[in-house]
């Protein structure tokens, strides 16, 4: 797919300059043996409601996440104790799936805590809790308008632009930046390149929380949605829609493959009910 053949060189640098979050918390031979649930969508609204609390509160079941982290390569992973970034980067998809405990909020700032057992004893992490929120699912409607897409990158993600190497995933980001003024920024959104385009719910995955994006080379601000680009091999790539361009769709029910689905009515449930990583 287009997208994924842009963000090649982003892939490699992640790869190369950090660890991947599933890497990251499962590199100890004592990492339980028993196998995990996976979350639901009433999982997921239950810590977010409770990363809305002030202080720390832990669940009493620990079940596993996959993050839907809405960008790509974004240091999103923070210690539990001083709350500084670890350096390990992140992207949304069946290879990211973390064992969340619980909550904190920092600041008024909700996180997930997720457990890591290491050689040296346990260790917690914290990742933001508007990274974990569950994408809605959508087809396009009838006679629909083109709806383009646009590369971009968050913040403290190696997805920049180089515009002395002409490429994408080179460059460290420090704010929210799309690239719609730059070559290969910009496409048009169609099933085959972006979506489930086989079996029964065909569709879209596409994040309903605005953000805000510096058009780059500009002081414009613009919001968007993250599309979750979807590989049939499990990958998601994340790409963004205007967010006027929602009125293109409408809600339904999409399966994508090794993830899950995601009903019209909003509700995921996972492919597996329960994983042992």
């Amino acid at each position: 797919m287009r997208n994924k053949k842009l963000l090649t060189n982003t892939i490699i640098a992640g790869t190369l300059l950090s660890i991947g979050t599933s890497a990251f918390l499962f590199t100890d031979n004592n990492v339980e043996a028993k196998a995990l649930t996976v979350a639901t969508e009433k999982d997921y609204n239950k810590l977010q409601k409770l990363a809305k609390q002030p202080g720390t509160h832990y669940t009493k079941h620990k079940k596993l996440y996959t993050s839907f982290i809405p960008g790509n390569n974004v240091e999103a992973i923070y210690y539990f104790k001083s709350h500084k970034l670890t350096g390990a980067r992140t992207d949304p998809g069946k290879d990211d799936y973390q064992p969340c405990i619980g909550t904190k909020n920092i600041g008024g700032t909700g996180y997930f805590i997720m457990n890591n057992k290491e050689s040296t004893g346990k260790e917690k992490f914290l990742i933001p809790a508007e990274y974990c929120q569950v994408p809605h699912a959508y087809k396009f409607k009838k006679k629909h308008k083109v709806v383009h897409d646009y590369c971009g990158s968050l913040a403290n993600a190696w997805n920049g632009y180089n515009p002395y190497r002409d490429g994408y995933g080179e460059t460290l980001t420090k704010e929210n930046i799309i690239y719609s003024n730059h070559k290969n920024g910009t496409f048009t959104v169609t099933l085959d390149e972006d979506g489930q385009n086989t079996g029964k719910n065909q569709g879209f995955w596409i994040g309903k929380t605005p953000i805000t994006f510096r058009v780059d080379g500009t002081n414009t601000y613009e919001d968007y949605y993250p599309l979750y680009n979807y590989d049939p091999s499990g990958e998601l790539v994340v790409s963004y829609i205007k967010t006027e361009d929602l009125d293109q769709f409408e809600p339904a029910t999409v399966t994508y493959n090794w993830l899950g689905t995601i009903t019209k009515n909003h509700k995921f449930k996972p492919e597996d009910k329960k994983l042992d990583l």
